[in-house]
């Protein structure tokens, strides 16, 4: 069974994405990655699944990896 979270530490650990000409293309250079609840980018949700969700967008969330 496929992995089914897209956390940025999830396309990390598990190497979600594809080969392309030049390598390997994570997940998060070909599709927006957002929090499963709120669905903003700068959730910390959506950079780790274990992270709470703030429902903010805001930059500089602690755990977020848009500081």
């Amino acid at each position: 069974m496929p992995h089914q979270c897209e956390c940025h530490r999830c396309i990390e650990e598990h190497r979600l994405g594809m080969e392309g000409p030049f390598g390997w293309v994570p997940l998060s250079s070909t599709k927006m990655i957002l929090c499963p609840v709120c669905g903003c980018k700068r959730c910390p949700r959506a950079s780790d699944h274990d992270l709470a969700c703030t429902g903010s967008n805001e930059p500089g969330q602690p755990g977020s990896v848009y500081q």
